[in-house]
Protein backbone atom coordinates (compact mmCIF):
# COMPACT_ATOMS: atom_id res chain seq x y z
CA UNK A 1 0.00 0.00 0.00
CA UNK A 2 2.89 2.36 0.76
CA UNK A 3 4.24 1.97 -2.76
CA UNK A 4 0.81 2.45 -4.29
CA UNK A 5 0.25 5.59 -2.26
CA UNK A 6 3.63 7.03 -3.25
CA UNK A 7 2.70 6.58 -6.89
CA UNK A 8 -0.66 8.32 -6.36
CA UNK A 9 1.06 11.23 -4.64
CA UNK A 10 3.38 11.63 -7.64
CA UNK A 11 0.45 11.42 -10.07
CA UNK A 12 -1.24 14.41 -8.37
CA UNK A 13 1.44 16.62 -9.97
CA UNK A 14 1.41 14.90 -13.35
CA UNK A 15 1.26 17.32 -16.33
CA UNK A 16 -1.73 15.43 -17.79
CA UNK A 17 -5.13 16.58 -16.37
CA UNK A 18 -6.72 13.13 -16.84
CA UNK A 19 -3.95 11.53 -14.75
CA UNK A 20 -4.38 14.12 -11.99
CA UNK A 21 -8.14 13.54 -11.99
CA UNK A 22 -7.71 9.77 -11.74
CA UNK A 23 -5.18 10.14 -8.91
CA UNK A 24 -7.54 12.45 -7.00
CA UNK A 25 -10.37 9.92 -7.38
CA UNK A 26 -8.23 7.21 -5.81
CA UNK A 27 -6.50 9.23 -3.12
CA UNK A 28 -9.76 10.40 -1.53
CA UNK A 29 -10.27 6.80 -0.42
CA UNK A 30 -7.13 7.03 1.72
CA UNK A 31 -8.34 10.15 3.54
CA UNK A 32 -10.97 8.81 5.92
CA UNK A 33 -9.98 10.01 9.44
CA UNK A 34 -9.06 7.27 11.89
CA UNK A 35 -8.02 4.72 9.29
CA UNK A 36 -4.52 3.33 8.79
CA UNK A 37 -4.55 4.80 5.30
CA UNK A 38 -5.30 8.24 6.74
CA UNK A 39 -2.17 8.06 8.90
CA UNK A 40 -0.07 7.20 5.85
CA UNK A 41 -1.63 10.00 3.80
CA UNK A 42 -1.15 12.51 6.61
CA UNK A 43 2.56 11.64 6.69
CA UNK A 44 2.72 12.83 3.09
CA UNK A 45 0.63 15.96 3.65
CA UNK A 46 3.43 18.37 2.79
CA UNK A 47 3.71 16.80 -0.67
CA UNK A 48 0.01 16.72 -1.51
CA UNK A 49 -1.64 19.85 -0.07
CA UNK A 50 -0.51 22.18 -2.85
CA UNK A 51 -1.26 19.79 -5.74
CA UNK A 52 -4.71 19.11 -4.30
CA UNK A 53 -5.41 22.84 -4.03
CA UNK A 54 -4.49 23.20 -7.71
CA UNK A 55 -6.75 20.28 -8.67
CA UNK A 56 -9.61 22.01 -6.82
CA UNK A 57 -9.63 24.50 -9.72
CA UNK A 58 -9.92 21.80 -12.40
CA UNK A 59 -12.85 19.61 -13.56
CA UNK A 60 -15.85 19.26 -11.19
CA UNK A 61 -15.17 15.58 -10.48
CA UNK A 62 -11.48 16.11 -9.81
CA UNK A 63 -12.17 19.24 -7.76
CA UNK A 64 -14.75 17.49 -5.60
CA UNK A 65 -12.40 14.61 -4.80
CA UNK A 66 -9.49 16.94 -4.09
CA UNK A 67 -11.57 19.20 -1.84
CA UNK A 68 -13.05 16.24 0.04
CA UNK A 69 -9.55 14.88 0.65
CA UNK A 70 -8.44 18.24 2.04
CA UNK A 71 -11.48 18.47 4.31
CA UNK A 72 -10.69 15.02 5.71
CA UNK A 73 -6.99 15.75 6.15
CA UNK A 74 -7.61 19.05 7.95
CA UNK A 75 -9.48 17.32 10.73
CA UNK A 76 -5.89 17.00 11.98
CA UNK A 77 -4.50 20.33 13.15
CA UNK A 78 -0.96 19.48 12.11
CA UNK A 79 -2.16 19.43 8.51
CA UNK A 80 -4.06 22.70 8.96
CA UNK A 81 -0.81 24.51 9.67
CA UNK A 82 0.37 23.75 6.14
CA UNK A 83 -2.22 26.28 4.89
CA UNK A 84 -0.92 29.16 7.01
CA UNK A 85 0.14 31.39 4.12
CA UNK A 86 -1.61 34.08 2.09
CA UNK A 87 -1.38 32.26 -1.23
CA UNK A 88 -3.12 29.10 -0.01
CA UNK A 89 -5.85 31.03 1.77
CA UNK A 90 -6.42 33.26 -1.26
CA UNK A 91 -6.94 30.14 -3.41
CA UNK A 92 -9.46 28.84 -0.88
CA UNK A 93 -11.36 32.13 -0.70
CA UNK A 94 -11.62 32.23 -4.50
CA UNK A 95 -13.08 28.71 -4.56
CA UNK A 96 -15.79 29.96 -2.20
CA UNK A 97 -16.62 33.29 -3.83
CA UNK A 98 -16.61 32.36 -7.53
CA UNK A 99 -20.36 32.10 -8.32
CA UNK A 100 -19.92 29.06 -10.60
CA UNK A 101 -17.84 27.04 -8.11
CA UNK A 102 -19.05 23.45 -7.77
CA UNK A 103 -17.19 22.94 -4.49
CA UNK A 104 -17.98 26.19 -2.65
CA UNK A 105 -19.71 24.44 0.25
CA UNK A 106 -16.99 21.81 0.58
CA UNK A 107 -14.41 24.60 0.58
CA UNK A 108 -16.37 26.41 3.30
CA UNK A 109 -16.03 23.23 5.35
CA UNK A 110 -12.30 23.22 4.63
CA UNK A 111 -11.94 26.83 5.77
CA UNK A 112 -13.94 26.11 8.92
CA UNK A 113 -11.42 23.39 9.76
CA UNK A 114 -8.50 25.71 9.09
CA UNK A 115 -9.72 28.60 11.24
CA UNK A 116 -9.30 26.45 14.34
CA UNK A 117 -5.65 27.53 14.01
CA UNK A 118 -4.86 30.97 15.44
CA UNK A 119 -2.22 31.85 12.85
CA UNK A 120 -4.64 31.16 10.01
CA UNK A 121 -7.26 33.42 11.62
CA UNK A 122 -4.66 36.19 11.79
CA UNK A 123 -3.71 35.84 8.14
CA UNK A 124 -7.33 35.68 7.01
CA UNK A 125 -8.23 38.81 9.00
CA UNK A 126 -5.84 40.94 6.93
CA UNK A 127 -5.91 39.02 3.65
CA UNK A 128 -6.64 40.90 0.42
CA UNK A 129 -7.78 39.01 -2.69
CA UNK A 130 -9.05 39.86 -6.16
CA UNK A 131 -12.50 41.43 -6.33
CA UNK A 132 -15.34 39.22 -7.60
CA UNK A 133 -18.29 40.54 -9.65
CA UNK A 134 -21.61 40.04 -7.89
CA UNK A 135 -20.37 40.58 -4.36
CA UNK A 136 -18.97 43.56 -2.47
CA UNK A 137 -16.49 45.95 -4.06
CA UNK A 138 -13.78 45.18 -1.57
CA UNK A 139 -10.49 43.31 -1.81
CA UNK A 140 -10.70 42.20 1.85
CA UNK A 141 -11.28 38.46 2.13
CA UNK A 142 -13.47 38.82 5.23
CA UNK A 143 -15.65 41.42 3.48
CA UNK A 144 -16.17 39.03 0.58
CA UNK A 145 -16.88 36.03 2.80
CA UNK A 146 -19.40 37.98 4.87
CA UNK A 147 -21.13 39.26 1.74
CA UNK A 148 -21.34 35.85 0.07
CA UNK A 149 -22.64 34.34 3.33
CA UNK A 150 -25.55 36.81 3.29
CA UNK A 151 -26.23 36.78 -0.45
CA UNK A 152 -25.69 33.05 -0.79
CA UNK A 153 -28.37 31.75 1.59
CA UNK A 154 -30.79 29.28 -0.03
CA UNK A 155 -28.49 28.99 -3.06
CA UNK A 156 -29.31 32.51 -4.28
CA UNK A 157 -25.73 33.38 -5.27
CA UNK A 158 -24.44 29.97 -6.33
CA UNK A 159 -26.92 27.22 -7.25
CA UNK A 160 -24.53 24.66 -5.76
CA UNK A 161 -23.89 26.28 -2.37
CA UNK A 162 -25.55 27.60 0.80
CA UNK A 163 -22.33 28.83 2.48
CA UNK A 164 -23.61 27.87 5.95
CA UNK A 165 -20.20 26.68 7.17
CA UNK A 166 -18.88 30.23 6.89
CA UNK A 167 -20.77 30.90 10.12
CA UNK A 168 -18.32 28.56 11.83
CA UNK A 169 -15.45 30.54 10.29
CA UNK A 170 -16.89 33.76 11.74
CA UNK A 171 -17.24 32.11 15.15
CA UNK A 172 -13.58 31.07 15.02
CA UNK A 173 -12.38 34.50 13.89
CA UNK A 174 -14.25 36.17 16.75
CA UNK A 175 -12.35 34.04 19.25
CA UNK A 176 -9.78 36.80 18.79
CA UNK A 177 -10.13 40.49 19.59
CA UNK A 178 -9.08 41.48 16.06
CA UNK A 179 -11.93 39.38 14.69
CA UNK A 180 -14.44 40.83 17.11
CA UNK A 181 -13.34 44.35 16.21
CA UNK A 182 -13.80 43.54 12.53
CA UNK A 183 -17.41 42.51 13.05
CA UNK A 184 -18.15 45.51 15.27
CA UNK A 185 -16.61 48.24 13.10
CA UNK A 186 -17.99 49.73 9.91
CA UNK A 187 -16.46 48.48 6.67
CA UNK A 188 -14.85 50.89 4.23
CA UNK A 189 -16.88 49.75 1.23
CA UNK A 190 -20.44 50.21 2.56
CA UNK A 191 -20.15 51.78 6.03
CA UNK A 192 -22.01 48.91 7.72
CA UNK A 193 -20.95 46.67 10.60
CA UNK A 194 -20.57 43.03 9.50
CA UNK A 195 -22.28 41.75 12.66
CA UNK A 196 -25.48 43.55 11.61
CA UNK A 197 -25.49 41.59 8.37
CA UNK A 198 -25.26 38.13 9.93
CA UNK A 199 -27.18 38.55 13.21
CA UNK A 200 -30.48 38.29 11.33
CA UNK A 201 -29.82 34.54 10.96
CA UNK A 202 -30.10 33.82 14.70
CA UNK A 203 -33.41 32.01 14.05
CA UNK A 204 -32.56 30.58 10.64
CA UNK A 205 -33.70 26.95 10.10
CA UNK A 206 -30.21 25.69 9.17
CA UNK A 207 -28.56 24.61 12.43
CA UNK A 208 -25.00 25.17 11.21
CA UNK A 209 -25.75 28.70 9.98
CA UNK A 210 -27.63 29.88 13.05
CA UNK A 211 -25.26 28.06 15.42
CA UNK A 212 -22.22 29.85 14.02
CA UNK A 213 -24.08 33.15 14.07
CA UNK A 214 -25.11 32.64 17.71
CA UNK A 215 -21.50 31.93 18.66
CA UNK A 216 -20.31 35.01 16.77
CA UNK A 217 -22.89 37.20 18.53
CA UNK A 218 -21.78 35.84 21.87
CA UNK A 219 -18.10 36.31 21.11
CA UNK A 220 -18.41 39.99 20.15
CA UNK A 221 -19.92 40.62 23.60
CA UNK A 222 -16.44 40.05 25.06
CA UNK A 223 -15.55 43.53 23.79
CA UNK A 224 -16.70 45.45 26.87
CA UNK A 225 -15.86 48.86 25.49
CA UNK A 226 -18.24 48.15 22.62
CA UNK A 227 -21.26 47.38 24.82
CA UNK A 228 -22.76 50.86 24.26
CA UNK A 229 -22.66 50.32 20.48
CA UNK A 230 -23.76 46.70 20.72
CA UNK A 231 -26.86 47.69 22.69
CA UNK A 232 -27.65 50.90 20.80
CA UNK A 233 -30.76 50.41 18.59
CA UNK A 234 -29.33 52.97 16.16
CA UNK A 235 -25.96 51.24 15.94
CA UNK A 236 -25.51 47.47 16.22
CA UNK A 237 -28.85 46.68 17.91
CA UNK A 238 -27.69 43.16 18.74
CA UNK A 239 -29.94 42.56 21.77
CA UNK A 240 -33.17 41.65 19.91
CA UNK A 241 -31.36 38.96 17.92
CA UNK A 242 -29.95 37.45 21.10
CA UNK A 243 -33.37 37.49 22.74
CA UNK A 244 -35.58 36.32 19.86
CA UNK A 245 -34.44 32.66 19.93
CA UNK A 246 -35.03 32.64 23.71
CA UNK A 247 -38.58 33.95 23.43
CA UNK A 248 -41.67 31.77 23.38
CA UNK A 249 -45.38 32.49 22.83
CA UNK A 250 -45.96 33.97 26.30
CA UNK A 251 -47.83 37.23 26.73
CA UNK A 252 -46.39 39.89 29.02
CA UNK A 253 -47.93 42.69 31.04
CA UNK A 254 -48.29 45.83 28.95
CA UNK A 255 -45.75 47.74 31.04
CA UNK A 256 -43.18 44.99 30.57
CA UNK A 257 -43.83 44.47 26.88
CA UNK A 258 -43.73 48.13 25.89
CA UNK A 259 -40.23 48.50 27.37
CA UNK A 260 -38.89 45.50 25.47
CA UNK A 261 -37.18 45.87 22.08
CA UNK A 262 -39.83 46.21 19.39
CA UNK A 263 -38.57 43.09 17.64
CA UNK A 264 -39.57 40.84 20.56
CA UNK A 265 -43.00 42.32 21.18
CA UNK A 266 -46.26 40.55 20.17
CA UNK A 267 -44.58 37.43 18.80
CA UNK A 268 -47.79 35.41 18.69
CA UNK A 269 -48.95 31.97 19.74
CA UNK A 270 -46.83 30.11 17.19
CA UNK A 271 -43.49 31.52 18.38
CA UNK A 272 -41.07 28.73 19.28
CA UNK A 273 -37.85 28.90 21.28
CA UNK A 274 -34.48 27.62 20.15
CA UNK A 275 -34.67 23.84 20.53
CA UNK A 276 -30.93 23.17 20.78
CA UNK A 277 -29.82 23.55 24.43
CA UNK A 278 -26.22 24.32 23.40
CA UNK A 279 -27.39 27.28 21.35
CA UNK A 280 -29.70 28.48 24.14
CA UNK A 281 -26.71 28.28 26.49
CA UNK A 282 -24.60 30.25 24.00
CA UNK A 283 -27.19 33.04 23.88
CA UNK A 284 -27.52 33.06 27.66
CA UNK A 285 -23.75 33.40 27.90
CA UNK A 286 -24.02 36.44 25.64
CA UNK A 287 -26.51 37.98 28.08
CA UNK A 288 -24.19 37.22 30.97
CA UNK A 289 -21.33 38.90 29.11
CA UNK A 290 -23.44 42.00 28.56
CA UNK A 291 -24.06 41.99 32.32
CA UNK A 292 -20.34 42.34 33.02
CA UNK A 293 -20.57 46.12 32.53
CA UNK A 294 -22.74 48.56 34.43
CA UNK A 295 -23.96 50.03 31.15
CA UNK A 296 -24.97 46.56 29.96
CA UNK A 297 -26.87 45.71 33.12
CA UNK A 298 -28.71 49.03 33.13
CA UNK A 299 -29.70 48.65 29.48
CA UNK A 300 -30.92 45.08 29.96
CA UNK A 301 -33.00 46.24 32.92
CA UNK A 302 -34.51 49.07 30.91
CA UNK A 303 -35.27 46.69 28.04
CA UNK A 304 -37.08 44.29 30.39
CA UNK A 305 -34.84 41.32 29.73
CA UNK A 306 -35.70 39.84 33.12
CA UNK A 307 -39.32 38.89 32.22
CA UNK A 308 -38.03 37.09 29.13
CA UNK A 309 -35.52 35.16 31.26
CA UNK A 310 -38.24 34.41 33.79
CA UNK A 311 -40.48 32.78 31.20
CA UNK A 312 -37.55 30.96 29.64
CA UNK A 313 -36.62 29.53 33.04
CA UNK A 314 -40.13 28.11 33.43
CA UNK A 315 -39.93 26.36 30.07
CA UNK A 316 -36.29 25.16 30.15
CA UNK A 317 -35.17 21.77 31.41
CA UNK A 318 -31.47 21.94 30.60
CA UNK A 319 -29.28 22.29 33.72
CA UNK A 320 -26.61 24.39 32.03
CA UNK A 321 -29.19 26.78 30.60
CA UNK A 322 -30.97 27.06 33.95
CA UNK A 323 -27.71 27.87 35.72
CA UNK A 324 -26.76 30.53 33.15
CA UNK A 325 -30.25 31.98 33.33
CA UNK A 326 -30.13 32.23 37.11
CA UNK A 327 -26.71 33.85 37.04
CA UNK A 328 -27.91 36.53 34.62
CA UNK A 329 -31.00 37.16 36.75
CA UNK A 330 -28.85 37.60 39.86
CA UNK A 331 -26.76 40.23 38.08
CA UNK A 332 -29.82 42.05 36.78
CA UNK A 333 -31.82 42.00 39.99
CA UNK A 334 -29.06 42.90 42.44
CA UNK A 335 -28.72 46.36 43.90
CA UNK A 336 -25.97 48.51 42.42
CA UNK A 337 -23.49 50.20 44.72
CA UNK A 338 -20.93 52.91 44.07
CA UNK A 339 -18.36 50.20 43.46
CA UNK A 340 -20.45 48.21 40.96
CA UNK A 341 -21.27 51.28 38.91
CA UNK A 342 -17.56 51.85 38.40
CA UNK A 343 -16.00 48.39 38.58
CA UNK A 344 -17.06 45.81 36.05
CA UNK A 345 -18.02 42.26 36.92
CA UNK A 346 -14.84 40.24 36.52
CA UNK A 347 -16.19 36.89 35.38
CA UNK A 348 -16.23 37.32 31.61
CA UNK A 349 -13.45 34.79 31.16
CA UNK A 350 -15.75 32.07 32.47
CA UNK A 351 -17.55 32.18 29.15
CA UNK A 352 -15.15 30.70 26.61
CA UNK A 353 -15.09 32.12 23.12
CA UNK A 354 -16.47 29.41 20.84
Amino acid sequence: MEEQLNELVDFLSNPRPDVRELAASYIVGFSHPGSDAFAMLKARAEKIVRPLLVICHETPIAANNAASTLVNLTTDKSVCRLFADEDSLAMIVSLITIPTSDIADTTCMLLSNLTKIDSICRILATLNVGEVPGICNSPKALDQLTDVFVKGMDKKYNKNAKFSFLASVFADITNHSFGRRYFLERTAYDGKMPITKIMVFSEYPDLIRRGGVDSTMKNVCFEKDKHPDILNPKETNLLPYILLPLCGPEEFDMDEMEAMPEEVQLLGEEKKREQDPKLRACLLEAINLLCTTHFGRQTLRQKMVYPILRELHKADDDETCLELNERAVQLLMRDESKETTVDEVEDANEFEEI
